[in-house]
């Protein structure tokens, strides 16, 4: 018998930081956007009643950006829990992935907003605001030598009010 405390509506998503070189292909929100308004994120979306974390990314990643990956390109580097802020909570799988070219295939002006090439460097103090969450994880996406796991709750401007962050090394083979 469940507790009504632990019943509560969760989405799932999955989120590819998609790189070349040194630089991330960020989305940047349209402003009248039904989620983050105006914010930077990764490539993603919601995980298909049916459908894996991983057959997700890979149809996300073509269908916002065209480029076709593989199951062997991509790397898992973070769970991320989000509690409050939205009207659901949500539980969304992270991941990496190398592209071979800048050149995305569909173009840069998407449905959702304009993707962006930034700097590794520069994407934690570009002139866009981030999903908050992407404040205390980027440089974990970055390293890569861990998978990550987040729970971050948000307040009602989905701003992080609270954040726990443990890594799991990856084991030899594993990556």
């Amino acid at each position: 018998m469940s507790h009504p405390k632990y019943i509560r509506k969760v989405q799932t998503s999955v989120n590819n930081f998609l790189f070349h070189g040194d630089e991330y292909l960020m989305l940047h929100r349209k402003p009248d956007s039904w989620i983050d308004p105006n914010r930077l994120n990764s490539i993603g979306g919601r995980v298909e009643p049916g459908e894996n974390f991983l057959d997700a990314v890979i149809r996300e990643t073509e269908e916002e950006t065209g480029y076709r990956i593989a199951s062997e390109q991509i790397t898992l580097v973070g769970v991320v829990k989000l509690e409050g802020g939205y009207d659901e909570d949500w539980v969304m799988l992270y991941f990496k992935t190398s592209v071979p070219s800048k050149k995305v295939p569909h173009g840069t002006h998407t449905k959702d907003g304009d993707l962006l090439w930034i700097h590794k460097d520069k994407v934690l103090d570009s002139e866009y605001e981030l999903v908050d969450d992407l404040n205390y994880c980027f440089k974990d996406i970055v390293a890569g030598d861990a998978v990550f796991f987040l729970t971050a709750k948000l307040d009602n401007n989905q701003k992080v009010s609270d954040v726990s962050i443990s890594k799991l090394p990856y084991a030899h083979g594993n990556r």
